[in-house]
C-alpha cells in the first residue's frame, strides 16, 4: 500500500474516540419468554436488537414457567430466571395467568451479584405495577444505575369498585416510589404519553414505538391441522387476536356477527386467546353463533403467521379509555406488518399525527356502535381488493415504523443520554 493510501485509510477510519463504547444493558421484567404477553415479547425482541449493535444484555426475570431453565443465553442475550411466587388469578387484575412476586432479600443479593458481574452501566424495568420495577428502585440506590422505565400499561378496569382501589396505588404510591423515580420514562405511544402527564405528572416521556416482527411460517403440516382443527375450509376468517378479558371482551364484535352472517354465510369470527372474561362465550350461545365464532384458546406464538395466512383481516381492540383514545396494540401492529388491515377502536393519531389514517392503513370504528360496525366489516369483505390494498399499506407502514433496528436505535439514543460516552471511557481507564 502506498504511503497516500495509507494516510486516506486513515482519515478514512472513524477514530477511536468518535465510536462510542457498548453498554451494559439489565432488563428487568416479571414477564419474558416464553409467557405470551405483549411485555414479555418487547423485552425479548429489543434485548436481541441491541446486542446486534454490539452491547451486553442481560435479563432478569422471574421463574414463573418451570419447563424454562433458571439461565440460558438466546441469541447472545444472557437470561437469568428468578425464583418466584405465582399469585392466583384475581378478578382485580382482569385474571391475569402470570402475576408473580420476586421482591424478597435473597433475590436481591442475586440480582446485584449477576449486575456486577456483567458490569451492567443502566437499568431498563419493564411494567411499573409489577415487583421487577421494586427490584429496579433498590438497584439504583445500591448501585448508584440509572433507570429507564418503559409504560407498558394503563391501570384502569372495567369494575368502578376496583378502580376505587386501583387509582389511589397507581397514582399515588406508584407514582412516588417507580414513576416519578425513573430517569427516562418510554411511552409506545401517545395515550401512554397523556397517562404519564395525567396520572404521574410528568411530561418528558419519550414515544418509542413497540418493535414488531414476525416468526418464520411453520409450515404447511401445522396450517393443514389448523384448518382441520377450527373447520376453516371454505370459510373467510375474521382473526381476533389477544387474550379474551374484561376490557378486551369482544362483545360488540360478536354482536355484529348474525348481521354481518346474514349477508356472508361463510364468514367465520376465530378468537385466538386465552378466555379469562365468560361473557363472550355465553353471548354466542345466547345468539346462536356457535358455528360462526370459534374460541381457540390460547396458541403457540410460532403458529401466528398461520393465522394470519388465513384471515381477511385482524378485528381487537382494548376498549378501556375516554373518546377513543386507545392504544392499537403489538397484536394488531404483527397483523399490520403480515399485510393485513386491523379493525380497530384505536386513537387515529395514536403514534402521532399523520401517522395513520383510517380507510389507508388501519380501519377505524366506534365503540359501542354495533350498526356502523357491521357495516364496516361487511364493506370489507364485499370489496376484497379495497381490503387488499389497506393490507399492503399497513405492510409498508410497519415495516418503516416499527422495524426493530430503528426501535432498537431510538431506544439506544436514550440509554446515551443517561450514560454518555466519556463516563464509559472513565470507567474503563479507571
Amino acid at each position: 500500500m502506498t504511503a497516500k493510501k495509507v494516510v486516506e485509510a486513515i482519515v478514512d477510519e472513524p477514530a477511536m474516540s468518535d465510536v462510542a463504547p457498548p453498554l451494559g444493558i439489565a432488563m428487568l421484567s416479571n414477564l419474558f419468554h416464553p409467557i405470551a404477553s405483549g411485555s414479555a415479547t418487547q423485552t425479548l425482541g429489543l434485548s436481541r436488537a441491541l446486542v446486534t449493535l454490539g452491547h451486553r444484555v442481560v435479563v432478569i426475570t422471574a421463574h414463573v414457567d418451570p419447563s424454562s431453565p433458571e439461565h440460558e443465553i438466546i441469541d447472545g442475550v444472557d437470561v437469568y430466571r428468578l425464583p418466584s411466587i405465582h399469585l392466583p388469578k384475581m378478578s382485580i387484575s382482569l385474571h391475569f395467568p402470570w402475576l408473580n412476586w420476586t421482591f424478597w432479600p435473597a433475590n436481591l443479593r442475586r440480582i446485584e451479584e449477576i449486575l456486577r458481574r456483567h458490569d451492567i452501566n443502566l437499568l431498563h424495568v419493564h411494567n411499573h405495577m409489577f415487583d421487577m420495577a421494586f427490584v429496579g428502585m433498590a438497584m439504583k440506590r445500591r448501585l448508584g444505575l440509572p433507570i429507564v422505565l418503559t409504560l407498558h400499561t394503563i391501570i384502569k378496569h372495567s369494575v368502578r369498585l376496583f378502580n376505587l382501589l386501583l387509582y389511589p396505588a397507581d397514582r399515588g404510591f406508584l407514582k412516588h416510589a417507580v414513576v416519578r423515580r425513573a430517569d427516562a420514562v418510554i411511552c409506545p405511544d401517545v395515550n401512554i404519553q397523556a397517562y404519564l402527564a395525567e396520572a404521574f405528572d410528568r411530561h418528558d416521556g419519550r414515544l418509542i414505538p413497540y418493535g414488531i416482527s414476525l416468526p418464520p411460517h411453520p409450515g404447511r403440516q401445522v396450517e393443514e391441522d389448523i384448518i382441520s382443527r377450527f373447520g376453516l375450509n371454505g370459510r373467510r376468517v375474521i382473526l381476533s387476536l389477544g387474550h379474551v378479558h374484561a376490557l378486551r371482551n369482544r362483545l360488540d364484535l360478536i354482536r355484529a356477527m348474525p348481521k354481518v352472517r346474514e349477508r356472508f354465510p361463510e364468514v367465520l369470527l376465530l378468537i385466538v386467546g386465552d378466555v379469562a372474561d365468560q361473557r363472550p362465550v355465553e353471548l354466542v350461545a345466547e345468539l346462536g353463533l356457535k358455528e360462526t365464532v370459534i374460541f381457540a384458546g390460547a396458541q403457540p406464538y410460532a403458529h401466528i403467521p398461520v393465522y394470519h395466512e388465513l384471515a381477511e383481516f385482524e378485528a381487537m381492540w382494548l376498549d378501556q379509555a375516554e373518546a377513543g383514545l386507545n392504544s392499537l396494540g403489538v397484536a394488531c401492529m404483527e397483523a399490520m406488518l403480515a399485510g393485513k388491515p386491523v379493525l380497530s377502536v384505536s386513537n387515529v393519531d395514536t403514534f402521532g399525527p399523520g401517522v395513520l389514517r383510517s380507510g389507508r392503513d388501519v380501519v377505524i370504528v366506534k365503540a359501542g356502535d354495533a350498526a356502523g360496525l357491521t357495516q364496516t366489516i361487511v364493506n370489507l369483505l364485499d370489496d376484497p381488493q379495497a381490503t387488499a390494498r389497506i393490507g399492503y399499506t399497513a405492510r409498508t407502514l410497519a415495516e418503516e415504523r416499527f422495524a426493530w433496528p430503528e426501535v432498537a436505535a431510538q431506544t439506544e439514543g436514550v440509554y446515551r443520554s443517561l450514560v454518555p460516552a466519556e463516563k464509559l471511557a472513565d470507567v474503563a481507564t479507571g
